[in-house]
């Protein structure tokens, strides 16, 4: 396999398992507000993962079918970025309800053991993380190596 091949595989793969967890994440999460009897949960989490993952799995397959696929390099990075980054502002900001709005639980000082705690509180959390970086790291190197026409 050639060497772009093997990078859009590899991102493909990472982009897909992040989006397949944070749309059972938010499936899950929605669902027991729904259970609870509120179709509009109080934790917007839950919507914009469900949104968001179903998004991102049509913009795959639009993106297997074009042969310039820069600009959903340029779109995977934003939103790999979005979630990583999203995930230790959320906590950053005292877990707000309304993701940056609403009455949070107390904002968390930064340090090596806080980013350490968070990054391996758990195995979902760490898959995720990981799987977003790496598609992170791919999808940037494709943005900057592979011409306007494709692979």
């Amino acid at each position: 396999m050639e060497r772009t091949g093997l990078l859009e595989f590899i991102a493909a793969q990472s982009v897909f398992i992040a989006a397949l967890v944070h749309l059972t994440l938010g499936v899950r999460g929605w669902l027991r507000w729904i259970q609870g009897g509120f179709f509009i949960p109080n934790d917007f989490r839950w919507p914009v993962f469900v949104v968001s993952g179903l998004a991102i799995f049509v913009g795959l397959y639009i993106a297997s079918h074009r042969e310039n696929r820069r600009p959903f390099y340029l779109g995977g990075i934003v939103v790999m970025a979005g979630y990583a980054v999203g995930y230790f502002v959320w906590h950053l900001t005292g877990h707000r309800p309304l993701l940056v709005l609403g009455q949070g639980a107390g904002t968390e000082s930064v340090s090596l053991q806080w980013f350490l705690d968070h990054l391996f509180a758990g195995p979902v959390e760490f898959a995720s993380l990981f799987f977003e970086v790496v598609a992170v790291v791919a999808l940037a190197v494709l943005l900057v190596t592979v011409d306007d026409g494709g692979s």
